[in-house]
């Protein structure tokens, strides 16, 4: 079994009752209709940059294509006294769309929707707070900084997306400002490769497993997918390399992985990573949901069914 890569999860999902963002792959079996992952295309952009966003809904009957999604850009930072991954006014009925005192931005309606990051991103979410009276923003274990979307659709809980979004260096000198600026290359989705499935160490098909069998299912891609980057090390004012590292999340409609999510850590080559899948005990078909996401906050997803036979 890979190790699980250690970084945050790209989407989080609030919970109704509390208004508290948590994260989606807190429970990987889909008993309701939920937002699993939020693509955006490009993975990563200046502020003001035209970008698309791409919701995978899942439900225990499958794959929803075409939701009727409502989708907006959080414009409220959060105050230090939150300890949401977003501001509380962006959440819930609280949240307002207009001109008067608004805390959220339309950003389009569809199961898809493309739209440009608002053009504050750096200021409210990143480390230009000029005269603002904002405390800056501190950047992720990757330097990044990142813009709020949220993703609402009927009978779902909310989910938001933290959309990264390139800003300039916090306290660098002019000179390593210039040196990162030519070294540093704007983040890339990785690529999810169709999963394949073993039992006892050989091959099965995805539409022939055994009912009531415990099989292995592999997530792959390719090795361009984990980046090399430029990152700036704010203790030694020097721009070094880093790797992306890899994480997984398993989703499924009825059985049950051992385990949620996992990975590969940055200084781990590998390009698979597995999880032990409990197959149902009826003839049926099962739908299997597999987002993989890059430390940077790419993200792709998959969808696939498997049929279990006697």
């Amino acid at each position: 079994m890979s190790a699980r890569a250690r970084f945050g999860v790209v989407v989080l999902v609030v919970a109704a009752a509390h208004c508290v963002p948590t994260l989606s792959g807190s429970d990987s079996l889909i008993t309701a209709t939920r937002i699993l992952a939020i693509k955006a295309e490009p993975a990563e952009a200046v502020p003001a940059s035209k970008v698309t966003f791409t919701a995978l809904v899942a439900t225990p009957a499958g794959t929803v294509n075409g939701a009727p999604i409502a989708w907006d850009f959080c414009t409220a930072p959060k105050p230090i006294t939150e300890d949401n991954s977003v501001s509380n006014a962006c959440l819930g009925s609280g949240a307002v769309v207009g001109d008067a005192g608004p805390t959220l931005a339309a950003a389009g309606a569809g199961p898809s929707t493309a739209a440009r990051t608002p053009g504050m991103g750096c200021t409210l979410f990143g480390p230009d707070t000029g005269s603002t009276g904002f405390r800056p923003r501190d950047p992720d274990s990757t330097g990044g900084f990142y813009q709020p979307l949220r993703a609402e659709l009927s009978g779902a809980p909310d989910a938001f997306a933290l959309v990264r979004i390139k800003c300039d260096l916090p306290n660098a000198s002019a000179d390593v400002a210039a040196a990162f600026i030519k070294a540093y290359k704007l983040n890339q989705n990785p690529t999810l490769q169709p999963i394949t499935a073993k039992m006892n160490g050989a091959a099965v098909a995805l539409g022939a497993i055994p009912a009531g069998a415990r099989v292995t299912l592999e997530a792959s891609w390719p090795a361009a997918s984990a980046e090399k980057f430029a990152y700036y090390d704010q203790a030694s004012q020097t721009v070094t390399t880093q790797r992306e590292a890899m994480q997984v999340a398993w989703y499924s409609s009825d059985g049950s992985f051992d385990t949620e999510s996992t990975g590969r850590a940055s200084n781990d080559m590998a390009t698979t990573s597995d999880d032990d899948f409990q197959a149902p005990a009826a003839t049926q078909t099962t739908h299997v949901w597999i987002v993989l996401r890059d430390s940077r906050g790419g993200v792709d997803f998959g969808s696939y069914d498997l049929v279990t036979v006697r």
